[in-house]
């Protein structure tokens, strides 16, 4: 789970509600990349048949972002303008 800035996401930054969600909890595709890609290549190697889950935005991390930015303002437009 987590929100990565590409075009089809910014498109969609139109209401209060989606900048703020989009500037607290959105990361750039490099730094998603630069976590989820090392775990990928791993997958394989470990010789599991089982399903991977590759967590990059955990439910806690994601309230931790939304508490900085209500108590303290944290993140507010890092990528929109909010009003």
């Amino acid at each position: 789970p987590g929100m990565v800035t590409t075009d089809l996401l910014m498109s969609g930054a139109n209401t209060k509600q989606a900048k703020f969600f989009i500037n607290v909890l959105a990361e750039p595709a490099d730094v998603v990349a630069e976590y989820i890609v090392p775990s990928i290549r791993s997958v394989p190697a470990n010789g599991s048949t089982k399903p991977t889950c590759i967590r990059f935005l955990t439910g806690i991390k994601a309230y931790t972002k939304i508490f900085s930015r209500i108590a303290f303002g944290a993140r507010r437009n890092r990528f929109v303008v909010e009003e």
